[in-house]
């Protein structure tokens, strides 16, 4: 009789044990869920902020009729430098220094296709289109510079550049949300690729995400002006567009129906406050 009742408590105990055990498992899921939800939309943030830091709204940056609650098309600066001197139809960009403060910077290798911006005095930023790529050995009088590696450009229109004239390279870029084959909503990135003249298959950045929650939109983009108004872009409002808002809307597995709505606001760079 002892043992029965010993062996009863015992049942008793374990079974006090296990459901707090798994209240306690399914408590630290439901938690790593929530934080994995509102986690989705940074790659993306980090990716944004980085892009449109360099852009400037007044000036097109943001591709007029290209923007919307699903797509964002900009026109992202892949390389910066000084040009060194430039001839008819070309432009060679200051050598590589192996020491000291370096006078550009690139994210990627220049493409025929791209697009060179340089700053004119009277006229603001003016662009050409690259037609050729050509690394060479090159000195510098203006800035000096010793003779080292550098890139020479081929341009579609000749045009007179002054040595040290501020210089960019664009290209055209598209974050836009997807869905997938799996149903699910993802934030991806297009590169335009002038081998084929159009826009690569996105790649994912962030997600899965949930496009509608009772029946409103709730994941993807939204864009303000410089007073915080809203602004629906129309294809001629781009240029007053000063921040953009990226919102995810997240689903928990541990919580079916349930979900998490994350959003981050990311400014455009000249737009930002000094």
């Amino acid at each position: 009789m002892e043992l029965v009742i010993a062996l009863a408590l015992t049942g008793i105990v374990l079974a006090a044990a296990s459901g707090s055990l798994l209240r306690h498992q399914r408590g630290v899921r439901w938690v790593g869920e929530v934080a994995g939800a509102e986690s989705q939309l940074r790659p993306l943030a980090q990716m944004l902020s980085a892009e449109l830091a360099l852009l400037d709204p007044a000036t097109g940056d943001l591709t007029p009729g290209l923007a919307s609650d699903s797509t964002v098309q900009i026109r992202a600066a892949i390389a910066s430098s000084l040009s060194c001197d430039s001839a008819s139809g070309t432009v060679t960009l200051v050598p590589e220094s192996r020491s000291g403060i370096a006078l550009g910077g690139s994210s990627r290798a220049p493409e025929v296709g791209d697009s060179l911006w340089f700053f004119a005095d009277t006229l603001g930023w003016q662009a050409r289109r690259i037609t050729g790529i050509a690394r060479v050995s090159a000195s510098c009088r203006s800035p000096a510079l010793p003779t080292a590696a550098a890139l020479r450009l081929s341009i579609a229109v000749p045009m007179d550049m002054p040595g040290a004239t501020p210089v960019r390279i664009t290209r055209q870029e598209r974050y836009q949300l997807y869905r997938s084959g799996d149903g699910a909503w993802y934030f991806g990135l297009s590169d335009w690729s002038v081998a084929t003249n159009r826009f690569a298959p996105p790649q994912p950045i962030a997600g899965p995400f949930v496009r509608r929650s009772a029946g409103v939109v709730t994941t993807g983009f939204a864009f303000f002006d410089a007073t915080g108004q809203s602004v629906v872009p129309d294809g001629a409002n781009e240029r007053t567009i000063t921040r953009v808002r990226v919102r995810g809307l997240a689903s928990l597995v541990a919580r079916p129906g349930d979900a998490r709505l994350d959003s981050v606001d990311v400014a455009l760079g000249r737009s930002r406050a000094p």
